[in-house]
């Protein structure tokens, strides 16, 4: 599978640590986190990732604005969450695919595979 450039949301250091190495496994030409919305944004504003695995909650609140950033400039996202969104935000997040924390590493490679043949 090749994924190319992959951003990844995560606000737990040892969990984006792992994903990094997992998705430079299963393909990943780059990966680039951040744990904050904020940060995200500004990279957006000249990158684009050929893909990208969010978790919701960062250290700087729902990152909502990110998703919505995504889905604009047709960038297929994961959703990695342990937990649901209000109804107030589900909407950005029901663009990507939902993938329930903890998962094992098969579970997010399949995931990635069905968002990347959706594409």
């Amino acid at each position: 599978m090749e994924l190319g450039n992959v951003l990844v949301l995560e606000n737990e250091p040892f969990i984006a640590l792992d994903m990094e190495d997992m998705l430079r496994g299963y393909g990943a030409s780059s990966v680039t986190s951040f744990d904050t919305q904020s940060e995200a944004l500004i990279w957006l504003e000249s990158n684009k990732p050929h893909v990208a695995v969010v978790d919701p909650r960062l250290d700087d609140g729902l990152c909502v604005d990110v998703v919505a950033a995504l889905a604009e400039a047709n960038v297929p996202f994961v959703v990695y969450s342990g937990a649901e969104v209000d109804d107030d935000a589900k909407q950005a997040f029901e663009k990507g695919l939902w993938l329930g924390k903890p998962a094992i590493p098969e579970m997010l490679k399949e995931t990635l595979a069905r968002l990347l043949a959706a594409d």
